[in-house]
């Protein structure tokens, strides 16, 4: 479980991200331009002089809280915990489709030869699909039969199904 000062930050930078760009987006609802507050200069070439209407603190307030409101639902669709992480490694069963190859280390004789045929032929509908992986011998097969109780399919997640071969972590 994250830190809850983990937790707090995420949500702070989400808001902050939002308001920055409520802010940065005013100008372009606004009913005057945004550089409304400056006056030209007048000098000796130039006799025309130039001014625009300014900006109310209304106006400025009113357009970065619509902008807001209307960021708020999609800053707070993000999936947040995948809940088939044990899944992965961290219990005693494991996800066929999901699981990187490395987790079966942990049951003799998987890896890295029948590891490594299940992670290139995701996805699996179920356990059973693993017998007609045609690459496999019968030895192989009487292994995962050993082992079957130990894996379930579930749907594949993009985000793991990604690095299921190489995760990055070398040791």
């Amino acid at each position: 479980e994250k830190h809850w000062l983990l937790q707090v930050s995420s949500k702070m930078l989400t808001k902050l991200a939002v308001l920055l760009a409520a802010v940065a987006g005013t100008s372009a609802f606004s009913s005057t331009p945004a550089l409304a507050g400056l006056k030209a200069r007048s000098s000796q070439a130039c006799s025309i002089n130039m001014q625009a209407d300014s900006v109310s603190r209304r106006d400025l307030f009113k357009n970065a809280a619509a902008i807001g409101l209307a960021a708020m639902p999609f800053a707070a669709n993000a999936l947040v915990e995948y809940e088939n992480v044990p899944f992965l490694g961290g219990s005693d069963i494991i996800d066929i489709n999901n699981a990187n190859v490395r987790v079966y280390t942990r049951l003799p004789g998987m890896y890295p030869s029948i590891a490594k045929q299940i992670v290139k032929n995701v996805p699996f509908k179920s356990v059973e699909d693993l017998y007609t992986l045609k690459t496999l011998s019968t030895e192989q097969k009487e292994i995962i039969k050993k082992y079957e109780k130990n894996l379930v399919a579930l749907e594949p997640a993009p985000e793991y199904v990604l690095d299921n071969i190489n995760n990055g972590l070398y040791r």
